[in-house]
């Protein structure tokens, strides 16, 4: 197992962690509104945060614990297809998540470097009552796990490039 592959099962356990964290916003967020009659302003759009954190980063945690979904119906009938359906999986990542991130970097570029007219930073708000900077941020982590997956998908193509070389 390579280090990037630690890496992101390290970093989905810790995301991991952001679901418990919106259950226990959610109880709290109950309890002020309903008993209380003080609901927050912020519970809704930290729970959207954390969701999204867990969301962007679970998909590089499936691919360096191999836990993705396969449909195996042919490959379980004709092993020898087994490797060609493994490349063709990876090839079809690589492609969908080098666009994806490309389109991903434009969004956080266009989110992230914003300045007002007086020259101060002013990054993507959400427009809520909160108004925090929050989609900027997840647009930037939405690159970051896109990068993250497709780097996954590359090391998991180098051992499949080298056996179909040999033949």
């Amino acid at each position: 197992m390579s280090f990037l592959d630690r890496f992101a099962l390290w970093l989905g356990r810790m995301t991991a962690w952001c679901f418990a964290a919106i259950v226990l916003i959610m109880v709290y967020e109950v309890a002020a509104r309903y008993g209380f009659n003080a609901p927050t302003t912020w519970a809704h759009e930290v729970s959207i945060l954390l969701a999204s954190i867990g969301f962007v980063i679970g998909g590089a945690f499936c691919m360096a614990e191999r836990t993705h979904m396969r449909i195996s119906l042919l490959v379980d009938r004709r092993p020898r297809l087994a490797s060609f359906s493994e490349a063709l999986g990876l090839v079809a990542g690589a492609i969908y998540l080098g666009g994806l991130s490309y389109a991903a970097w434009r969004m956080a570029e266009k989110a992230l470097w914003r300045f007002s007219l007086s020259g101060a930073w002013d990054p993507e708000r959400s427009g809520s009552t909160l108004n925090s900077p929050l989609p900027g941020y997840l647009k930037a982590l939405l690159f970051v796990g896109c990068v993250l997956f497709l780097l996954l998908i590359l090391r998991r193509m180098l051992p499949l490039h080298n056996r179909w070389r040999l033949r």
